[in-house]
């Protein structure tokens, strides 16, 4: 048995320095452009911050803490409920009185998107009880938030809702 040697003539193709090159800049090409439509999309859907200021938030940490030291001596309590179209809440003392005149501001907080949260103005409905309209709320999960502006009293709540 003898071994000839092969010719380009009998094989056809061979690879090339050029090939190689052109394969490892095509792969890493791809790659990159991959990795950056994911990084795109990523920071499109969230910004990578909860709160806004939340490095100021941290450093005022201890003005909160005596806020909600102040709230929890009041006593009061709040029931939530999230109609159709509506988010309500009923304000009470220690003494399950209705807790009137609070002037209280909100925001409903999507878990996935910001661009789905919701600011929410509340006026009193009935005593102790206020009512903000919802429009078009998919259906999920939310964060509320809410509190007492311009308050002699301060009062600040945060509730997990489930819409169905």
């Amino acid at each position: 048995m003898t071994d000839l040697p092969a010719t380009d003539s009998e094989t056809g193709f061979r690879i090339k320095g050029w090939h190689v090159l052109a394969g490892m800049i095509l792969f890493f090409s791809v790659i990159i452009g991959v990795n950056t439509v994911f990084v795109t999309m990523a920071m499109r859907t969230f910004p990578g911050e909860d709160q806004r200021r939340s490095y100021v938030q941290g450093l005022e940490y201890n003005a909160v803490i005596d806020q909600r030291r102040a709230q929890a001596e009041l006593g009061w309590t709040a029931a939530v409920n999230l109609a159709e179209d509506r988010v309500l809440i009923r304000v009470t003392d220690a003494e399950d009185t209705a807790v009137m005149g609070l002037a209280l501001e909100g925001v409903l907080r999507h878990p996935a998107s910001t661009d789905l949260d919701h600011a929410l103005v509340f006026s009193e409905a009935r005593p102790g009880v206020y009512s903000a309209p919802v429009e078009d709320l998919p259906l999920g999960g939310w964060t509320l938030h809410a509190e007492a502006v311009d308050a002699d009293a301060p009062f600040v709540m945060e509730r997990e809702l489930w819409r169905r």
